[in-house]
Order: C-alpha cells, then structure tokens, then sequence
C-alpha cells in the first residue's frame, strides 16, 4: 500500500512483524479515532445497507468485534493509513477485563494479554508514530475510571517485551459530569475535578516511560443557562472545562454539530484558546453513528441538514483553517460506526 508517496517496509521473519518507515518527507494527517468494542459488519450474511441504516448496535448480528482478530486488525489499521485522511492516535475500547483479570492474577501469560500485546505491536508497526490509548469509560459520577489506570501502569511496566507492545496513554469517556454541572454544591463538581485528577496520578505511577492522559469533554461542560460558570479548584478560578485541559494531556470536545459556525463557535467556549496557550492537543469530536437529533451526527439519516456521508464529513474538515481551528485535528466517532464500514456507498472500507 503507497501510504507516502515510497514507503519502506522491514520485516522480521522470525516474529512476522513488518516496520513502516517514512522514506519521503510527506506530511501525515494527526486524526483521532475512538474504536469501540463493535462495529458494523457488512461481511456478515444479510447485512446490507437495510440493516444499515436501521442501525441496532445492541441487538443486530451486523456488528462484530472491531480488534480481535487478524483481519480484523488489518481493517483498522488500513483505516488508519488512509492517505491524506492519516490517524494518528486512536482511543482502544474493551481492554478493561482484559487488562484487570492479568492484574489480579499477577500473570502476563494469559490469552488475552497476548492478543493485547499482538494488537499494540501490530498497531505501532503497520501504522506510523501511531498512539494507542487504553479507552475506558465507567461514566460514573464517582469517576470508577481512577481505578482502572493502575492496570494500564502494571500491564506497560511487567508484561510488555518491548514499547511496541506498550500502551501509550489512557483515554477515559465519562458523561457524568453533564448532570452536576450546573449544581449549587460546588464541593461536588470539586470532587469530580479531584477523581480526574487521580487519573493523572496514577498514569505518572509508570516506571518506563510516560503514559499520557486524555478526556472526553462535552462543548458546555463549562457553562450553564447559557454562561460560563467559573469556581475555584486547586488555586485557579475557571470554568471546568478550563480545569479538565489542565489536568490532561489532551482533550477531545463533543461539538455536538456538523456545520459551520456553531463548531468553532462550541470550540471557544469549550477551551480551545487555552489549550492552545498550554500547547495541549485538543480534538473536534464528529459522531458518524445514528443518533439525536439529526444535526449532530452525520449518519445518513433523513434530516434537515444536507450532506450525511463520509465526503462531506471530510469536507468539512478541511474547511477548520478558513475557520479559524488551523491547530486543531478532527476526532472520528468511531471505527466502523460508521466510518469504514462498507454500510453503503456512502460510507465505504478502508483496506
């Protein structure tokens, strides 16, 4: 595949492992991706674009693990190296039980730990200067997510042969917060800060290496009827929105909108100029799945809004500079949900 103009490929034989490496100086794009458990599957028999567009991820046999094996693996990875359109840090769901059976066993032998260390090796090879995010997302009020970090930690520092294998961050989706972000009790939404914070902690617990910290914000989290709500945490009075980009490495912010001003509009108010000043990654989250209300996904759905495909979703990405998000990359949500899924025309494979 011509990611980059030439590419070289190294291969080991011996462990079956081939190394992309970069012979031209061609620039690849920095998307993020979230890639949750499962997927819409158009191999599986009876799964054209009827069952598409009715879209039930919960009880339709058109949707299959989206990692678990080889060529399934090919098929993000490919996504991935989608040339021009290239994914440089992708947000790994379903590696929780994973991760705390190994951890409570003390053993870094099981089948799942394997295929763990298979999947970030394979990703860290075929896909360049990728980043491989832990995705976790309890969405508790009482952030359970904290508790899950130290597994991350023990997995990168005991059971991994070589960084290829390692995780490179943590990435934690928790929607709790929406529900006490306009409460009086500003002890609560302190709290909240305080169990966010923990994340950061722990991550810095890892004895090799520097295991990064990523959340997911919603583009109102820091206001309420309309207005900034700024309170005082830990020495600086901001809105919580400005709070989260402090605790982070990075952050993804969910526009909640398909069109022109109101992204970079949600953009401002979600922190983007902060994060910038703090030199942070902040990405612009888009909803490909089928959701309400229409003008927030661009699932093709009917709707009032025209354009519900994979081009437009593009075009719109490439209209952030002439609308002021020079800096910032665009976050697909998510994997074959239904960015390359071979849905339909619309919204093909990437292989």
């Amino acid at each position: 595949m011509n990611i980059l103009g030439k590419v070289v490929f190294l291969c080991l034989v011996s462990v079956n492992v081939c190394f992309l490496t970069e012979a031209s100086s061609g620039q690849r794009k920095q998307y993020a991706m979230y890639v949750w458990r499962n997927g819409f599957d158009p191999n599986i028999p009876g799964c054209g674009k009827s069952e598409f567009l009715t879209w039930d991820s919960k009880h339709s046999h058109c949707f299959t693990h989206t990692w678990n094996t080889a060529g399934k693996r090919q098929w993000l990875w490919a996504t991935c190296n989608l040339q021009g359109r290239e994914v440089s840090s992708i947000f790994l769901a379903d590696v929780y039980h994973k991760l705390k059976t190994g951890y409570q066993a003390n053993s870094c032998h099981s089948s799942n730990i394997n295929l763990l260390r298979t999947t970030l090796l394979e990703g860290h090879s075929h896909v360049s200067n990728l980043k491989i995010y832990a995705l976790f997302a309890a969405s508790d009020a009482d952030v359970s997510e904290r508790h899950m970090i130290p597994y991350v930690v023990w997995y990168n520092d005991h059971c991994t042969h070589t960084n290829l294998e390692k995780f490179d961050g943590v990435a934690v989706n928790n929607e709790a917060y929406a529900s006490i972000k306009c409460s009086h009790d500003i002890d609560q939404r302190r709290t909240f800060l305080d169990h966010l914070q923990e994340i950061h902690d722990e991550a810095q617990k890892q004895q090799d290496g520097n295991l990064l910290t990523h959340f997911s914000v919603s583009w109102h989290w820091g206001r309420c009827g309309g207005h900034s709500q700024p309170f005082l945490w830990r020495g600086k009075t901001m809105d919580a929105s400005h709070h989260m980009i402090d605790i982070f490495d990075s952050i993804d912010v969910q526009v909640g909108y398909t069109i022109f001003p109101q992204i970079r509009d949600r953009m401002e108010m979600a922190g983007r100029n902060y994060s910038s000043t703090l030199r942070k990654n902040i990405f612009v989250t888009f909803y490909t799945d089928k959701t309400e209300p229409c003008q927030i996904t661009f699932f093709p759905q009917n709707c009032h809004l025209n354009g519900r495909s994979e081009s437009n979703l593009f075009s719109i990405i490439d209209q952030f500079p002439q609308n002021g998000l020079g800096q910032e990359q665009p976050c697909i949500h998510y994997f074959r949900g239904v960015y390359s899924s071979g849905g339909n025309e619309d919204w093909p494979v990437h292989l």
